[in-house]
């Protein structure tokens, strides 16, 4: 798994050769440029900016702009793990029902092959990100999908994830292959399940219950 600090310092460099060359483009010109998300990004930008390496932003409404700010910016501190599972819990169930109903056949391709990037004894995040952005995708709803990329840019910050408990060995892999069944079959309500126990079963765990693998469909 790519170090988070490392890939932040490798976007702040590529960010630092561009500004010789001008003024940089908007953020989101500049996130399809480099290729990274919005949140890597907005912290190599913050990291040079506090370097006095390249000038700070000044947004024409700052009033409005600094109270919007502060809530993005401090989301992932006020906020827990449990508290943003309730979020996804609220979501994902039904975004899972509507991409199997929904999806293309190239989309519904696509959270398999997310799914079979994923190794069972092995946890990768940005692995976990992709087949939940997939199934978002799927699910042709544009807000909810733009919901669910706030909701990941939260759960990459290194410091929410140091909110986690301790380590489990689930990965939720077994989990996702009920969701793919599910959805490549267009059985819509058996998704929606799915997505249901998936979740539930790690909210259980981030509450202090039992581990996630011991959840299963009845």
């Amino acid at each position: 798994m790519n170090d988070p600090q490392a890939m932040i310092d490798e976007v702040a460099e590529r960010i630092r050769a561009l500004s010789g060359e001008g003024r940089l483009p908007a953020e989101r010109a500049l996130a399809d440029r480099l290729g990274v998300n919005r949140y890597v990004l907005r912290k190599a930008l913050g990291q040079l900016r506090a370097g006095d390496e390249i000038p700070a932003s000044q947004p024409r409404n700052r009033g409005k702009r600094r109270a919007a700010g502060i809530a993005a910016h401090d989301i992932a501190e006020l906020t827990s793990p449990a508290e943003l599972w309730e979020v996804r819990l609220s979501l994902e169930p039904e975004l899972a029902r509507l991409a199997a109903v929904r999806g293309t056949t190239a989309e519904i391709e696509a959270i398999a092959a997310a799914h079979a990037r994923s190794q069972a004894a092995v946890f990768d995040l940005e692995i976990d990100i992709a087949f939940h952005r997939a199934i978002a995708v799927a699910s042709h709803n544009a807000l909810a999908l733009h919901l669910m990329e706030q909701v990941m840019d939260v759960t990459r910050d290194p410091a929410f994830r140091q909110k986690f408990p301790a380590f489990t060995a689930e990965t939720g892999w077994r989990h996702h292959q009920m969701l793919v069944d599910a959805i490549r079959t267009r059985h819509a309500t058996e998704a929606e399940e799915a997505m249901r126990l998936h979740l539930t079963a790690i909210l259980q765990w981030l509450n202090g219950g039992a581990d996630p693998g011991r959840y299963a469909l009845k």
